[in-house]
């Protein structure tokens, strides 16, 4: 069997057992010499939410908070994950599959929101009392419960959306960029030397144009500022795959108009093609994905 039906076979397996493998704790894992791994866990994504928690050693911090709060602090048990130990949300648009919950989860938890101006006045969050929102700024690099964070702007019909850079305190590189109805200069020149991306896979063209939705919801979807494809984001991965990449996370899937199998397909075509051994994971919306750890 080839190594593109090994990985897609793999990438299938790994989606169907989520259902199964996220009920157990995440197990124990070595901490490198010079550091312990870097985690990520997908919470869920899709059109109905999105939020990411991204760990090293003590240091951890959530990307969106797109379910309730209540939804949002299930998930987390699900991954064995304290939200006690979260230093702070940032926020990638005020979009509500990215945000709903963040209201009500910041206060609960006392920590601040992180977010554009554009962001954080869409969200209703901008100049709330006793400093709990903290702007950003697109290109400008800030410090975050230890992890160093750059905004970058996104295509997208939000009021300033932006996708992130992370970089943990031992050096390890993760990309976040999802909501984008295309690739830009700027954001694949962001999105090198990663250890872990997460790229927007959101539709199956055919799948689009054959599907439910009315035309003006195609047009939207298919648009400059709507969501990226499979195709998209295959012919794009070749330039953002690098010596240590060893996750490429497959996000904000529809439900209607693509299938994990189509997305996984695509992606793993391109990677196979560039001889990269990094492995696929697929997200789903109703469930977390396990955890994904960076020890090098």
């Amino acid at each position: 069997m080839d190594n593109k039906i090994l990985r897609i076979r793999r990438s299938l397996e790994n989606a169907v057992q989520t259902a199964f493998d996220f009920l157990a704790p995440a197990p124990e894992a070595a901490p490198r010499a010079d550091g312990p791994p870097m985690r990520v866990g997908v919470l869920g994504s899709g059109s109905g939410g999105n939020a990411v928690i991204v760990e090293s050693g003590p240091h951890r911090i959530l990307l969106d908070a797109g379910f309730s709060c209540r939804e949002l602090l299930e998930r987390m048990k699900l991954l064995s994950f304290d939200p006690r130990s979260l230093a702070g949300i940032v926020l990638t648009h005020e979009h509500q599959d990215h945000c709903k919950g963040v209201r009500v989860l910041t206060k609960k938890l006392k920590i601040p929101v992180y977010g554009t101006a554009g962001t954080l006045t869409g969200a209703g969050l901008r100049g709330t009392p006793g400093k709990t929102s903290v702007e950003v700024r697109s290109g400008e690099p800030v410090e975050v419960a230890g992890f160093r964070i750059e905004s970058f702007a996104l295509p997208h019909d939000a009021r300033e959306p932006v996708g992130f850079l992370v970089e943990d305190p031992y050096g390890r590189r993760l990309g976040l960029a999802a909501d984008l109805g295309c690739r830009t200069s700027l954001a694949w020149g962001r999105l090198k030397d990663l250890d872990v991306l997460l790229l927007e896979t959101n539709h199956d063209l055919d799948m689009l144009r054959n599907g439910p939705y009315p035309w003006h919801l195609k047009q939207r979807v298919a648009g400059r500022h709507g969501h990226l494809s499979n195709r998209e984001a295959a012919e794009g991965l070749p330039e953002l795959i690098g010596d240590r990449l060893r996750w490429v996370v497959l996000y904000h899937l529809s439900r209607t108009n693509n299938l994990p199998a189509l997305a996984a397909a695509a992606v793993g075509e391109a990677l196979d093609r560039e001889g990269s051994p990094a492995q696929i994971a697929v997200t789903e919306q109703h469930q977390p994905t396990p955890w994904l750890e960076v020890h090098s």
